[in-house]
């Protein structure tokens, strides 16, 4: 039996993804995060608005941190990649796994979202500036090099990032012409190498 902090902990890190899934769901629901107060997300979820404070200071933090588990995916899928492989190669496979997986549906419906209400867009691009931190620091790791002084560790992630984020912006603009995230995340990254 697990200890009594270890089933605390787990459970409000459920009520937190509840409570994150919740905020996106209503917002695709209603078509606009204005549309979704914190009462709607919390009694979605069956909890308190005090308790939705408790995990976020706005609902748009709430649809934001879908993206959390994104980000933290892929970090885990980078670290489980042969050590040899070129980092060029480790970060392709990373990409290419979140686009065939159900991540990139969900980052696709919060970019929708972001271009919809303007104050989301500024809490992503507010809370940007942290992402790809700890998949930058494991290419600085697995390199060798600082990305302070050495211009590949930042170059190599921004490319990655740019590839995957291409993407997204392809599928969210033209949702009418079904296309395969991960044959474009492939093209993408043979671009990069051409």
């Amino acid at each position: 039996m697990p200890p009594p902090n270890g089933l605390r902990e787990q459970k409000k890190s459920e009520t937190k993804l509840a409570l994150s899934r919740a905020a996106l769901e209503l917002a695709l629901e209603r078509g606009d995060l204005a549309a979704v107060t914190v009462d709607d997300i919390a009694d979605a979820v069956r909890v308190s608005s005090r308790t939705f404070r408790n995990y976020f200071t706005s609902k748009e933090d709430a649809v934001l941190f879908s993206l959390r588990g994104i980000e933290d995916n892929a970090v885990e899928l980078l670290r489980r990649r042969p050590a040899e492989e070129p980092v060029i190669d480790s970060l392709e496979a990373v990409m290419l796994d979140l686009a065939t997986s159900e991540a990139f549906s969900t980052a696709v419906a919060v970019t929708r979202l972001s271009a919809q209400n303007p104050g989301l867009a500024a809490h992503d691009a507010a809370r940007s500036d942290d992402v790809g931190t700890v998949v930058l620091a494991e290419v600085s790791r697995r390199t060798g090099l600082d990305p302070d002084t050495d211009l590949y560790p930042r170059l190599v992630c921004n490319a990655a990032y740019a590839v995957l984020g291409t993407v997204i912006q392809l599928a969210v603009s033209d949702s009418t012409v079904p296309r395969n995230p991960g044959e474009l995340v492939a093209q993408g990254f043979q671009r990069l190498r051409d």
